[in-house]
């Protein structure tokens, strides 16, 4: 994200890749179809198991799944599978999905020293700040808590098996509760 609040395209307004800073180093991701187009060939795809959601087929890649059917009740049915957390990186139209369906229990935020002018935000207000640090080059990575307005409690409240974060599965479903629902933008 820029300082500015924008969240769409830092390839625009950023001089070097940062969505190569958002991938975890193992785990299961999910991308939105759009993002893992655009980004799949320059991200280091091969330690993490990945799973993209659209009405579109993607090209093929190693450790790549399509998610098909119901996005909404896919995805609700992948989040109540115990096992690792599961990070969603980029991906802004899948993130607002998720925070809509109270999918997500929290989002960590690089916010760069840059002022993009103009794009897509991130609606922040429903968001509670649980971490902040400062990284190279002015970076600040920012971590938030969920909370969802209906029940005025943070996500991790709510029932607490099958949550997605941080860590992954290799080539297998999981067999261990999910701590947390993480996304990365």
């Amino acid at each position: 994200m820029s300082e500015d609040g924008i969240v769409e395209r830092p390839e625009q307004w950023l001089a070097r890749p940062a969505i190569g800073q958002l991938m975890p180093s193992t785990g299961s991701v999910l991308f939105g179809r759009r993002t893992f187009e655009r980004y799949a060939g320059s991200l280091g795809l091969d330690d993490t198991r990945n799973l993209v959601v659209g009405s579109h087929p993607v090209v093929a890649r190693p450790r790549t799944e399509m998610l098909q059917g119901d996005t909404r009740r896919v995805l609700n049915a992948l989040k109540s599978v115990p096992g690792d957390d599961l990070h969603v990186v980029g991906s802004l139209t899948l993130v607002r999905s998720l925070l809509r369906w109270r999918l997500l229990d929290e989002i960590s935020l690089l916010i760069h020293p840059v002022a993009a002018g103009r794009g897509m935000l991130l609606d922040r207000r429903h968001l509670q700040l649980i971490s902040m640090c400062a990284r190279d080059g002015g970076v600040l990575e920012a971590n938030y808590r969920v909370r969802y307005a209906a029940t005025a409690a943070p996500s991790t409240a709510l029932v607490s098996t099958g949550r997605w974060g941080g860590t992954r599965s290799r080539d297998r479903v999981a067999s261990t509760v999910r701590p947390a629902v993480r996304t990365h933008a």
